[in-house]
């Protein structure tokens, strides 16, 4: 089986403190989270209730308001008509209707005129001036004061009052309440009620107390009563004239009140005829309640207010806050079941982060873990740490490099015995026995420590795979555990590094005699490679021919080259696979020791000025 694969290939699995913790969590998250959905709902329906009654509650207030400064106007004409239809009075005795008005126009503060209209013969009455005085309206035998287009309501000899649309005369703007005087079952003439735009915009000021701004729209979509017209002073005047369509008015929140959906929370109200709307505006936000109330113009007119929507968000606020605070309740249980989960399974972290220093062979950087107050826990450290020694005094002997590829290769299959065409390279200090008379055992045994650690790292800087240490020599070689076409190339490269580095050694070194020399052979053929050994005990090792003859080669150095500092000899089989740019030199036919047939070798990167160093050979 690949383990190293696998290894890499699990998923990512939750961590012991995310488990304890987001249990306890859970539980805790889930008992409050249903005290929590009980109490906001409850909160939240409350709440509802109170702002859609507020809604319903603020309208009919308007309403009653309203109607109760308007229907007086409505009933004073019906009791004029009523009194006409039931004297013997004529519409000639203007003196007696002229009473009669002045009266009926005293007593109702909402009216600001009472006319009389007989067809063909003009209208006359009297009028309410601002300091509430009364005046007559002489006789006029024409209708031009009035401008613009007017359709009077259709009578009957049976019809009561009734509202007519907006009129616009010389003297302004009106609302009228007209009803038809009979006589003898026939209409004999029109009596008429007006009331300013500027009288109503009193009306709905003085209903203004602490609701907001308060208005009143035409059947037509026209702003005919508005509380706050002071504060359009900075308006254009046309802009602050009553009445006026929406879309001109100054005040930018009912320019786009009926481009504003309803808010669906406030269905109650709506069932109530009443509207609810959220207007965002650059000077805030506002809540707009409006309804549409009959009886006044063919349509009817729309009532409402507005306000800061902070009037009514202070409910909403209060919910809010009762609900933050049941949800800062839990996140801080939350918290802290974390923080306690952590606290008891920190030592746990700590071994997790060894752990990961133990899978990536970084056994010299393994941590001993501390001692833990809970038995379970402490038992597995103190295994940790006898695995770690174990590992360690193991990493001494067995190459981490190697471990690796076998690991990422896949164990089993890597290790398996196979035969496989590689490149392998032997070396030896040429007279180290004699070197190493003049040192002491730890002398000699730190020598070969830094000698070993520069071959080591050639090799593995090529990627190639060290096998054994042999007293002062080493063997090495390419192409397995990880296949790969190059691999005489790659150990090539390697001695060339061997070669510069061991130069520059013997450079630094001021004693001649301490100076190195250094046979190299390299050779290229097939071997057996794999786990080779007892069932206890095995070696991944490499065994064959062309073993014995990479260390025939290295041997040959002794009688070629045998006082360069370094000679490195390869066979015909290993120069074959090298590109023309490497410097090379054919040394002829030699029969090695122990082999009947004779072998071509080489010499690669050699110190002389031969003229075949280009590869002809000689």
């Amino acid at each position: 089986m690949n383990w190293w694969r696998l290894r890499r290939g699990r998923r990512k699995k939750p961590s012991i403190i995310l488990i304890a913790g987001g249990s306890y969590a859970l539980l805790v998250g889930i008992a409050m989270a249903i005290v929590l959905a009980l109490t906001g709902r409850a909160n939240y329906e409350n709440t509802l209730a109170l702002l859609n009654d507020k809604a319903v509650l603020t309208t009919n207030t308007l309403e009653r308001g309203l109607r109760g400064r308007l229907d007086p106007v409505t009933a004073a004409v019906g009791a004029l008509q009523k009194l006409y239809g039931e004297s013997d009075v004529e519409l000639s005795d203007r003196g007696v209707l002229m009473t009669a008005l002045a009266a009926s126009l005293a007593s109702v503060p909402a009216a600001e005129g009472l006319v009389i209209n007989v067809p063909d013969r003009g209208e006359f009455g009297m009028l309410k001036q601002s300091d509430g005085t009364l005046r007559p309206l002489r006789l006029q035998t024409s209708r031009n004061h009035i401008r613009g287009p007017y359709q009077e309501p259709q009578f009957d000899a049976g019809s009561g009052p009734i509202w007519g649309p907006m009129v616009v005369n010389d003297h302004g703007v009106y609302a009228n309440v007209s009803a038809p005087l009979v006589r003898d079952g026939k209409i004999m003439a029109i009596l008429i009620a007006t009331i300013s735009t500027n009288a109503l915009s009193e009306m709905v000021e003085e209903l203004d107390t602490s609701l907001g701004t308060t208005f009143i729209l035409s059947d037509t979509g026209r702003v005919i009563a508005y509380s706050d017209l002071d504060e359009l002073k900075n308006e254009a005047p046309e802009q602050r004239s009553l009445p006026r369509p929406l879309g001109h008015f100054g005040d930018p929140v009912l320019r786009v009140l009926f481009q504003t959906p309803t808010m669906a929370p406030f269905d109650a109200a709506r069932k109530a005829g009443v509207d609810v709307r959220e207007i965002d505006t650059a000077d805030g936000e506002y809540i707009a309640m409006s309804r549409r109330i009959s009886g006044y113009g063919p349509v009817g007119w729309v009532v409402g207010v507005y306000f800061l929507n902070s009037t009514v968000s202070g409910e909403i606020r209060r919910l809010i806050g009762s609900s933050l605070v049941g949800v800062a309740a839990t996140v801080l249980a939350i918290y802290l079941s974390f923080r306690i989960a952590r606290r008891l399974t920190r030592p746990l972290s700590s071994l997790v982060d060894q752990s990961r220093k133990v899978a990536a062979l970084q056994f010299d950087k393994v941590d001993l873990l501390p001692e833990s107050p809970v038995h379970e826990i402490d038992q597995v450290m103190q295994a940790f740490n006898s695995m770690a020694a174990g590992l360690r005094a193991l990493n001494t002997y067995v190459p981490k490099t190697l471990f690796r590829k076998l690991m990422r290769l896949g164990l089993e299959e890597a290790a398996r015995s196979r035969e496989v065409e590689i490149t392998i390279l032997f070396t030896d200090i040429a007279g180290f026995t004699r070197q190493s008379e003049g040192m002491s055992a730890g002398e000699a045994a730190a020598f070969l420590n830094r000698h070993f650690a520069m071959l080591v790292g050639a090799v593995e800087a090529e990627n190639g795979t060290v096998d054994k240490f042999m007293g002062d020599g080493m063997l090495a070689f390419w192409g397995a555990p990880d296949e790969r076409s190059d691999h005489a190339e790659a150990a090539v490269r390697s001695v060339g590094v061997i070669k510069a580095a061991l130069q520059a050694a013997n450079r630094e070194e001021e004693d001649c005699a301490h100076r190195t020399r250094l046979r190299i052979g390299i050779h290229t053929g097939p071997v057996i490679v794999g786990n080779i050994g007892a069932f206890d005990r095995v070696d991944y090792t490499i065994v064959g021919d062309a073993v014995n003859v990479c260390q025939r080669l290295q041997e040959l150095g002794r009688s070629v080259g045998e006082n360069d500092e370094v000679v490195i000899l390869a066979s015909d089989s290993t120069v074959e696979r090298l590109a023309p740019s490497v410097p090379r030199l054919h040394s002829g036919r030699h029969r090695l020791r122990g082999r009947e047939a004779e072998v071509d070798v080489w010499r690669l990167f050699p110190e002389t000025d031969a003229t075949n160093v280009s590869g002809d050979k000689a």
